[in-house]
Parts: C-alpha cells; structure tokens; sequence
C-alpha cells in the first residue's frame, strides 16, 4: 500500500478525517502548505496525494497557500504521481467565473452573472445589469464570505462609500442575480470519487456565510458549532433527481474528485448551481441525526485508501 498524502492549511479541518484513518488502522501523512520551496526537478514519493487547498486560505493568514499549492501540484502531475483533484480542479476552487462556464459546459443552469475589476465600476456595471435585488460577491472568496444583497442602487452607492471595504484577493467582483429561494435554504450535495454522497440542506436565514465544517475557527460567526449546528440537516429529496447525475457529469468531465457542490431552488422549482467547493467538509451532527450509513470523511477515508492500494 502506498503513501497517503494530504495537502493542507489547515489543520482543524484535519482532526475528524485522521480520527477516520485511525478507526481503518491507517496513518496518512500531512504536508502543510504556507511557504516553502518547490524542487521541480526531483522526483517526489509514489503516493497518493490528496489537495484539499481552500479559496479561503487567506483568512487563516495562508495568502499564497493556493500558489504554493498550484507549484506543488504541478510537480506532482510532471512526475506523473496520483493526485486526488488536480492543478486544473484547484483552478476551479478559486474561480468561480470557471466553475460557472464548466458547470454550463455540463448543461447544469447558473445564476445571471457579470464580473467587474475596479470598485469604481460597480455602480455603472450594476446599473447596466439592471436586475434588483442584485448579489455582488468576490470571484474568490470561500466559506460565502464577502457576500451581500442589495436592493436598490442607493444601497449598493452606501455600501461602496465604506472606507473599511475590502476588494476581492483577485480584484474581481462579481454581480449576480438574486435568486428568490421557494424556501430559505441552500442544498449542498457531496460527492466522492466523483459518485454521489448525499445532500445537507442548509439554511440561510441567518445569512450566507456558512461552512459545512466542525471545525472552524472562533470568527466564523456561522459554521455550524454548538446552537449553529441545527441550521445543517442531511435530506433524500434530491436523491433521485436528474441534477444528481448533471453534477456527476460534471464532476467526470473535469477530473474533479472530491466536492460539495450547492444550488438553490427558486419558486417555480427551477435549479441554480453557484458553487463548487473542492476542499469539502462534512457536518458530523447533521450526519449523526440523519443515521447516514456512510459518514462524509469515512467515505473520504476509504475511497483514498482503496487508491493507494491499487
């Protein structure tokens, strides 16, 4: 059996996912992603390496972790070494103009979207978008940080006027269309070796930056600890619809492993994808409650010790 490698910046989100390998007998081994050097010429172990970098490394202090990450994971496909979601799927996970052309590509519907670089275009750029509510949120963002709802231009002139906002880490911001929910949820639905999970129903009443995560550090207002941990809930109602077997195509045509993916339901039933998460994490209360005969990082465990032994 070969090496398991797990490529990472945080370690939190490690803690369940070890527990799993514990339970199977196994130890993978970690490679922590901040800084450091990338020998591109000499040739790294044969093993399985598993990136799950995230878009929102530069809230934990992480700015070029997705960099290194993109250096470190081209060396690896060079040598030609198993790499459990690729250079090309980490692309995808801090950009999500790609993911919203792939996710198309796939024949799966995506919010109306418009992408403008330079704050002073966001008033012009909304005005020609013309669609109220409007969503503007980072092209790279994570955890659903950054995102607002304006209902009018003036709220949106208000919010600009700001002298504490933040431009996005890659100076892109996105306008989108509100989707109206037909109820104030937002479905996640999981998938591993790029075969369906299951999907958590998650709601959003609270507002939108929500992490399915255990383990997420103190500022995150909404990942679901202690009282937040009732707003995650597994549900089967999706297991059979034909959205299921879209984003399994998705997933296939674009070498993308392991993902939780999100979409919404607006009031005439209709399915909007807007996120692709390739660094999933997996909610154990919500799984608890459920009874899920397979757990998120059980499946995560199995699926990457059944590569290293190929």
């Amino acid at each position: 059996m070969r090496n398991i490698v797990i490529l990472h910046e945080n370690d939190e989100w490690l803690v369940p996912l070890r527990a799993e390998f514990a339970k199977r007998e196994v130890t993978a081994m970690e490679w922590f992603l901040d800084t450091g050097t990338v020998a591109f010429d000499e040739a790294p172990a044969d093993a399985v390496y598993y990136n799950r970098m995230s878009a929102s490394s530069h809230t934990r202090g992480h700015r070029f972790a997705p960099e290194l990450t993109r250096a470190v994971l081209t060396r690896l496909e060079s040598f030609g070494r198993t790499v459990v979601n690729n250079s090309q799927v980490l692309a995808f996970e801090v950009c999500k103009l790609s993911q919203y052309a792939a996710l198309q590509r796939a024949g799966l519907k995506v919010p109306r979207t418009h992408a403008v670089v330079g704050k002073q275009h966001l008033v012009a750029a909304a005005q020609a978008f013309n669609q109220w509510p409007l969503i503007i949120k980072p092209n790279r963002g994570g955890k659903g940080l950054g995102v607002q709802r304006f209902e009018s231009v003036e709220t949106l002139k208000n919010y600009l006027a700001r002298t504490d906002l933040d431009e996005p880490l890659d100076g892109i911001w996105l306008l989108q269309e509100y989707i109206q929910p037909q109820q104030p949820f937002i479905t996640r639905a999981e998938f591993i070796g790029r075969k369906f999970l299951y999907t958590v129903q998650v709601n959003t009443e609270d507002g939108f930056e929500l992490c399915p995560a255990d383990n997420c550090s103190i500022e995150d207002q909404f990942c679901p600890t202690g009282e937040q941990a009732h707003k995650f809930s597994i549900t089967e109602r999706f297991n059979n619809h034909d959205i299921i077997a879209k984003l399994e195509g998705f997933l296939e045509a674009n070498q993308i492993d392991v993902a939780g993916i999100e979409f919404i339901e607006n009031a005439t039933g209709e399915l909007f994808v807007y996120d692709v998460n390739t660094n999933t994490n997996y909610n154990q209360a919500a799984e608890q409650r459920a009874g899920v005969a397979a757990t998120g990082m059980g499946a995560l465990a199995d699926y990457l010790i059944e590569l290293a032994r190929d």
